[in-house]
């Protein structure tokens, strides 16, 4: 899909002269690699003011998308992109993820990004010849009455990192409420971490092989998370596009499987379990934070402490890796997982909230 043009912008203008509150939108990946790099330095930017990316894994993959389910919307001041929203309309509900340049904050540039992507959110998603682009000009409210999205799921719910109190503030006045908890728990990691645990007989471990490996992965993952809104809907494509980062490293996604009976000697060995480990690029050797990025349990294999040991082969995997920290995220509401992590020695380091504003009925 190729995009050469967008429209120009007549929005509300500042005392510097410049468009405060113009806001284009396409869907699909971004024009080109510039692009890219201006939302990676406006995210960049932001993290370093307020000590919390603005943009999680997914919305930065998004980046590169081909997809009208996903939209994109940017706005200038002076010349620089103040600020950024991304509407990603797959899943149950559509989604979206937003930042200001701190150098832009305080002219109401977050309050109407929020009201565009929720306008963007109650589209359809165009048909092949239909819209993929288009400007808005300082009229969307995200805080008046919306009917929910053409297809009837939900309305928009929104990711604030880090819980700010400018996030709050945008809420409460745009009619948002929380609807959802992301918490961050972290432990220490040290040699004590290092021996891998015994498994279990008839279970055995083995590395992630990249493309023999794959779609029994993301079976074994939509199982596991068959009611997660985000983490049980990837696709083959979902993994190519994290095999490609630059952290990913096959010897950090460890398969559990149950090797055949004696009855069936010649049978394939079932997976029914795994953990995900991530290490960021560029850490000092002394400080090196690692992620428990995913554990997952078949729910055939459920509830046989699989997933406090697969918990534990990833800490062994990130000690022995020289990785100083462990972190992973955990939604509030799964006690038991909460739990399992606790256990673990982890503790809460940081919350993430999802917003969303209910919408009234529209009557009989």
């Amino acid at each position: 899909m190729t995009r050469t043009s967008r429209s120009a912008a007549h929005g509300r203008t500042g005392q510097d002269g410049a468009v405060e509150t113009a806001i284009l939108w396409h869907t699909g990946p971004l024009i080109d690699e510039v692009e890219i790099a201006q939302v990676h330095e406006l995210a960049a930017a932001a993290e370093r003011a307020d000590g919390v990316a603005p943009l999680s894994e997914q919305p930065l993959l998004n980046l590169r998308e081909a997809t009208d389910d996903v939209v994109h919307l940017l706005t200038w001041r002076v010349g620089a992109l103040a600020g950024y929203a991304q509407v990603d309309k797959r899943g149950e509900a559509p989604s979206a993820e937003l930042v200001v340049h701190p150098a832009h904050r305080r002219h109401g540039l977050g309050f109407h990004l929020l009201g565009s992507a929720a306008d963007r959110a109650a589209e359809p998603v165009p048909s092949a010849d239909g819209p993929t682009e288009g400007t808005d000009t300082g009229a969307s409210d995200p805080g008046h009455d919306r009917a929910p999205a053409a297809d009837g799921r939900p309305s928009l719910r929104v990711w604030a990192h880090g819980d700010l109190p400018a996030a709050r503030g945008l809420a409460a006045r745009a009619g948002y409420a929380v609807v959802r908890e992301l918490l961050v728990l972290e432990r220490p990691l040290g040699a004590a971490d290092r021996p891998a645990p015994a498994v279990p007989d008839g279970l055995r471990l083995r590395e992630f092989v990249p493309g023999a490996d794959d779609e029994a992965w993301v079976r074994a993952n939509a199982l596991a998370f068959a009611h997660h809104p985000e983490q049980g809907r990837l696709t083959v494509a979902d993994l190519h596009a994290r095999a490609r980062e630059d952290w990913f490293d096959p010897a950090g996604l460890l398969l559990l499987e149950r090797a055949p009976s004696g009855a069936e000697p010649d049978a394939a060995p079932q997976l029914v379990g795994f953990v995900w480990t991530k290490i960021p690029t560029g850490q000092p050797d002394d400080a090196r934070e690692g992620e428990i990025y995913v554990v997952g349990v078949v729910p055939a294999a459920q509830g046989g402490g699989l997933g406090g040991l697969l918990t534990a082969v990833g800490l062994a995997h990130l000690a022995g890796r020289g990785a100083t920290t462990a972190v992973l995220y955990v939604d509030g509401d799964n006690v038991a997982a909460v739990r399992t992590y606790e256990r673990a020695g982890f503790s809460r380091r940081a919350v993430h909230v999802q917003y969303s504003r209910a919408v009234p009925p529209t009557g009989r």
